[in-house]
């Protein structure tokens, strides 16, 4: 009932990783989404928390491949999840179980550094369409910025490419980059447009967290 996109992108200033995702069910953002400076993971269909929250903590010790992969080992019900995601030392990892609703599936683009994976899709141009879109975003933009707006452009296009087929009601995106804003974390609960409702939050959080970075009194975050 879910699709996501998990990127990993090399700055000037070092890596950034990014997650967003769509929904029909409420709070996607409190569920699915896992992020730190050592990789982005996604749990989703029937959301196991553990292999979110477990597995980026284990990256700075194991590859995302390996900590998932494991994780999934002892999850008596891995039949029913789908969990992918990426991590700082070049791996990446998809896995979508046979129990999972259709239309379901993954896919992994070593090339362009991100996985996307989706259940309850209407069909499998959702996907592609997530991957297309994002790659093709505008790499002249910072990319700290950039990073965010391009994650929310890649969900809409996988909206328009069919999405959810029960339709979609919250989304999120997170993002750990070297520098870390306001706009790196957000998302929609209950809305009839979430993702263009996350795009409008995104606008107006992105124009307050500028103009504050401006004045003396910078925030500082962790």
């Amino acid at each position: 009932m879910t699709f996501s996109i998990c990127v990993r992108e090399e700055t000037d200033e070092g890596t950034s990783f990014g997650v967003a995702v769509a929904t029909d069910a409420p709070a996607v953002g409190a569920l699915a989404p896992y992020v730190t400076h050592d990789g982005v993971i996604s749990t989703q269909s029937f959301v196991n928390v553990r292999l979110g929250r477990r597995g980026v903590a284990l990256l700075p010790d194991l590859g995302v491949d390996d900590a998932l992969a494991g994780l999934l080992e002892q999850d008596d019900h891995s039949h029913l999840r789908q969990v992918h995601g990426l991590d700082a030392r070049g791996n990446a990892f998809a896995h979508s179980g046979d129990g999972c609703d259709g239309w379901f599936g993954h896919r992994v683009h070593d090339e362009k550094d991100l996985t996307v994976a989706g259940n309850m899709l209407v069909g499998e141009e959702t996907l592609d369409a997530l991957a297309e879109t994002f790659a093709a975003g505008n790499e002249e933009e910072n990319e700290e910025e950039g990073l965010v707006s391009r994650l929310i452009d890649a969900l809409a296009a996988g909206k328009e490419a069919g999405g959810d087929k029960r339709g979609h009601t919250s989304a999120a995106v997170m993002v750990k980059a070297p520098r870390t804003t306001a706009y790196h974390d957000l998302r929609v609960d209950a809305h009839k447009e979430p993702i263009a409702e996350l795009r409008r939050v995104y606008e107006t959080t992105k124009a307050a967290s500028d103009g504050f970075s401006e004045s003396s009194k910078e925030r500082i975050f962790d």
